[in-house]
């Protein structure tokens, strides 16, 4: 079988085969053997990554590098999605990130942000802070009124009566620069 779609590019003669090796990789102090998918040509001998396979390196390097970071894994973002009944569309709806974010979260194409994962989390295990975002977002979801109305009263600016102002914050600094330190 000498298919020209299998042919090797380098030297134009022997067939590629697929492989699956063993890549070890680190990250922030962490290391682990990742599986590494190319294809090794019968005649050269040379190994090389199409488009396909090198995306899958890559997939698989984005999820170990969300484990390390303690970020959901895809499969996790997706079973959360999936839990809070939403589709891709409406995730990105209601969390943000752009039209295709959440497809690309579950597939490992990119990470999310801290700040998502961690919105994605408090959604997951706060039903009130979710229905609210899925409201702002336009998403109807259905709630008992009292819990809208707590749910709501985390929007609502505390009433002050007429003329007491809003108070204001200020920077306290308690250090005090040594003797050697005032001299610099």
């Amino acid at each position: 079988m000498n298919d020209s779609n299998n042919l090797c590019p380098i030297c134009g003669e022997g067939n590629l085969h697929f492989n699956v090796g063993k890549n070890p990789v680190e990250y922030k102090g962490q290391t682990t053997e990742l599986d590494l998918h190319f294809s090794l040509c019968a005649a050269c001998g040379s190994e090389q990554a199409d488009v396909a396979q090198t995306r899958v390196n890559k997939r698989l390097m984005i999820a170990f590098k969300k484990r390390v970071d303690g970020l959901l894994t895809g499969a996790e973002v997706r079973t959360l999605r999936e839990k809070l009944r939403l589709s891709q569309t409406e995730a990105a709806q209601v969390f943000g990130g752009g039209p295709v974010a959440f497809s690309k979260y579950e597939s490992d194409d990119v990470a999310q942000s801290e700040a998502m994962d961690k919105l994605l989390r408090l959604a997951a295990e706060l039903s009130p802070a979710f229905d609210l975002l899925c409201r702002r977002a336009g998403l109807e979801r259905v709630l008992a009124g009292e819990q809208w109305q707590q749910a709501e009263s985390w929007l609502a600016e505390p009433r002050r009566p007429a003329g007491v102002r809003r108070p204001t914050l200020r920077a306290v600094s308690t250090f005090k620069p040594s003797a050697d330190q005032e001299t610099r």
